[in-house]
């Protein structure tokens, strides 16, 4: 009888050590992944997947790794897997609609993001992509009544959650809108005061608005927010030429040309 018990033990122990090291190898992974080493954490999904090359969590970060590596018929390949074996995933469904959406691909980004709402009636991410679907279409109508609605679900609930406004804010100007995109991109940079895309929209709504000092100050917060995003450094140079101050508008453009040549080429 103690011989039988002492044979099983190490069984169930090794198997509940075994699930133990692989969430924990996931979360190693996670990490590495946010880190942005990609290779690394590729590498530690690959151990996971030779262990349960059913896990879900690890097929979905292998599809993440896979597509920042520049490998998106790998990604898109392995998401459509998940989800054909697991129809009601919403994390993998909003990663693929994703994708689909940077890839240009947008009915097929469509489709899944209403997957999603399927499942989930108050995924205000999927609302709010859902939105910037239809204004890649020209939908203008469409595209703003997603994002009001995004909005209304994040208003209360999500205080931090800024994306919505802003994409609203973008929307408002490309319709000729400057007072109501000025007031997203308020609201949107109330949210978070460290987005260097809510203070450009801002302040690119107040130059259209005539308020030429509080644009100004609104550009140089959003270049000062992120030293890497070449958009407001554009609007400066133009805000310094208006104002006859060459030397500083020659050197925002400098500043433009030298941030948008590093920025990575936007995919169709």
């Amino acid at each position: 009888m103690f011989r039988f018990v002492a044979l099983i033990f190490p069984v169930i122990l090794s198997a509940q050590t075994g699930t133990v090291a692989i969430d924990a190898r996931l979360e190693r992974a996670k990490a590495l992944f946010q880190e942005g080493k990609l290779i690394d954490a590729s590498a530690e999904v690959d151990r996971i997947l030779s262990a349960e090359p059913a896990n879900r969590r690890a097929l979905e970060l292998k599809a993440n790794c896979a597509y920042l590596s520049g490998n998106f018929s790998e990604a898109r390949t392995t998401l459509i897997g998940v989800l054909d074996s697991h129809p009601n995933d919403e994390d993998a469904a909003y990663m693929l609609a994703r994708m689909y959406y940077q890839e240009g691909y947008i009915d097929q980004s469509i489709g899944l993001f209403q997957r999603v709402l399927k499942s989930n009636p108050k995924s205000f991410k999927a609302w709010d992509n859902l939105g910037l679907c239809y204004q890649a279409l020209g939908s203008y109508e469409e595209a703003t009544r997603h994002f009001l609605t995004a909005i209304k679900l994040v208003e209360t609930d999500f205080p931090k959650y800024d994306w919505p406004y802003a994409n609203l804010a973008d929307l408002l100007l490309k319709t000729g809108k400057p007072q109501m995109a000025y007031n997203a991109a308020a609201k949107a940079a109330e949210r978070n005061p460290l987005s260097a895309r809510d203070f450009y929209l801002g302040g690119k709504a107040l130059e259209e608005l005539g308020r030429s000092e509080l644009a100004l100050s609104w550009l140089q917060r959003s270049a000062s927010l992120d030293p890497g995003y070449p958009e407001p450094w554009y609007a400066l140079a133009r805000m310094y030429q208006k104002s006859g101050d060459t030397g500083k508008a020659d050197e925002s453009r400098r500043k433009f040309s030298e941030l948008s040549a590093k920025a990575p080429a936007k995919r169709r």
